[in-house]
C-alpha cells in the first residue's frame, strides 16, 4: 500500500510542554482522513506536521514513501498544500489571488491566468474572476483560497477545520469540493474537525486525537 505519510516514534513538543507522542501513525495516498478531537488534542500541531511547518524533536516522518530531510524542507512543502481556517486573501481581484502562487514560482501571467481560471471552476467559483476578493462572503473566500492551493498542484491537501463558521450551503460546497478532489485527482486529503457528522460523511478514515496521542474510537 503506497503511504502519504508514514509517522513512527514522533514526539513533538512546545518548549518543554509535550504536544504529541505518536508511536505509530500511516495514512494511505489518495485517501480521505479527517483528524478529529477537542481543543488542544494536537490536531493542529500534528496538520502543520505534515505540513513541514514544524519539525518533530524525536522521531520520523516519511512522505510519499521517502524518509524526510531537512534540506529538502521546501521541496516538500511544494508537494503539500495547507488551508488555514481563516485564509487570507489580497485586496485585489479573485483571479490574481489565485496567480498569486504561480506567479512567484515563475509562471508566465498568460499561463497563470489559465491555470487560476480552471481551478476556480473546479470550486465552483467560475464567473468570479474579476470580484473583489475583500467583497466575498466567508464561504466564497475560503473556495478562492482552494483554487489558490489547487492552482499549484500539490499532491495533499491539508484543511484546518474547513467547516468551521460557515453556513449549511457552504458546509455542502465544502464537502462537495473535497470529495471531487478525491475521486477525480485522487489527491490526498487531510482535515481537522470538531463536527464528527463532517468527517464521517467525507472520510475513508478518522484519526481520533486526545491530549496529543492517537487513541481509539469511542464507537
Amino acid at each position: 500500500m503506497a503511504l502519504s505519510y508514514s509517522i513512527r516514534d514522533l514526539v513533538f513538543s512546545y518548549s518543554d510542554k509535550p504536544a504529541l507522542t505518536i508511536n505509530s501513525l500511516d495514512i494511505p495516498v489518495s485517501e480521505i482522513v479527517a483528524l478529529v478531537g477537542p481543543n488542544g488534542a494536537g490536531k493542529t500541531t500534528l496538520l502543520h506536521l505534515l505540513a513541514f511547518l514544524l519539525t518533530p524533536q524525536q522521531g520520523t516522518i516519511s512522505f510519499l514513501g521517502e524518509p524526510v530531510r531537512n534540506e529538502y524542507v521546501i521541496d516538500y512543502r511544494r508537494k503539500v498544500g495547507l488551508l488555514p481556517q481563516n485564509p487570507y486573501l489580497f485586496r485585489s481581484s479573485v483571479l490574481d489571488n489565485v496567480t498569486v502562487g504561480l506567479k512567484l514560482r515563475g509562471i508566465s501571467r498568460q499561463v497563470a491566468r489559465e491555470i487560476a481560471r480552471e481551478a476556480l471552476v473546479k470550486v465552483g467559483m467560475e464567473g468570479f474572476e474579476s470580484r473583489r476578493a475583500d467583497s466575498l462572503s466567508g464561504g466564497e473566500a475560503q473556495r478562492v483560497a482552494l483554487a489558490r492551493t489547487l492552482a499549484l498542484n500539490p499532491d495533499v491537501l491539508l484543511f484546518d477545520e474547513p467547516g468551521n463558521h460557515l453556513d449549511l450551503e457552504n458546509v455542502k460546497r465544502t464537502e462537495q469540493a473535497i470529495l471531487d478532489l478525491n475521486r477525480t485527482e485522487k489527491k490526498t486529503v487531510i482535515f481537522t474537525t470538531h463536527n464528527l457528522a463532517f468527517a464521517h460523511n467525507l472520510t475513508d478514515s478518522v484519526i481520533h486525537l486526545s491530549q496529543g496521542h492517537v487513541v481509539p474510537s469511542a464507537s
